[in-house]
């Protein structure tokens, strides 16, 4: 999956509108950050970045399900640069997680920061 495609997954799946609040004109950050947004609450439900050409999204899960998809699945770590007990850092490219779990889990990530 590109970059625009998961973007573009997301925005399609929630209420979500994407911005850049960490890349601003006189930031100094290496990583091209596209934070996803709720439109209601403006709360952050999903971070997409790129890391050395892999393409990687931060999502919140519940910290039970995030700690067995940790052990269990290929390319699921704690959150990068986030809470890492909630946020969740998915491999997109280099999961075992297929599109579609990786969709439910994107869907979860906005689901609880709905609230």
């Amino acid at each position: 999956m590109e970059r625009q495609e998961l973007i573009d997954l997301v925005l399609a799946n929630t209420d979500g509108y994407e911005c850049y609040p960490f890349n601003g004109p006189n930031s100094h950050e290496k990583i091209k950050w596209t934070v996803i947004k709720h439109r209601s609450n403006h709360k952050i439900m999903a971070l997409i970045f790129e890391i050395d050409g892999q393409l990687l999204i931060d999502i919140k899960l519940d910290p039970d399900q995030g700690d067995i998809l940790r052990q269990s699945e290929r390319g699921v770590y704690p959150g990068y640069h986030m809470n890492k007990v909630h946020w969740n850092t998915v491999a997109v490219n280099r999961t075992s997680l297929t599109n579609d779990e990786i969709l439910g889990l994107i869907k979860e990530s906005a689901k609880l920061t709905l609230k």
